[in-house]
């Protein structure tokens, strides 16, 4: 709140500090950081990204308990689909997932 109401600029370590920011990069390196998190992201079960993403959005709005709810009703979702096994499976073949949603 202190940062929205009073408008008042920060530096990057004080973002960095609060966990407003991943990391600080150099901006020569920033393209090949940015690629970085979305191979770490994309490499993850699709639906399971999905889902993730839309129960912080969708929770945004609510209280505690309805965002439990909403995070309670898409886990189900993405538990029933195949992807859900596949990533255990792959884990105990010390493999990469075959993700079949994409």
């Amino acid at each position: 709140m202190e940062f929205l109401l009073t408008a008042e600029r920060f530096p990057a370590s004080r973002a960095l500090e609060l966990g407003l920011l991943n990391e600080i990069v150099p901006e020569d390196q920033l393209m090949d950081k940015a690629r970085h998190w979305a191979r770490r992201i994309n490499a993850n079960a699709p639906l399971a990204v999905q889902a993730t993403k839309e129960s912080v959005l969708r929770s945004l709005a609510v209280d505690m308990r309805e965002g439990y709810k909403i995070e309670s009703e898409l886990a189900t979702m993405v538990f029933q689909t195949e992807d859900a096994k596949e990533g255990p499976k792959a884990f105990a073949e010390k493999r990469a997932p075959n993700w079949q949603a994409r």
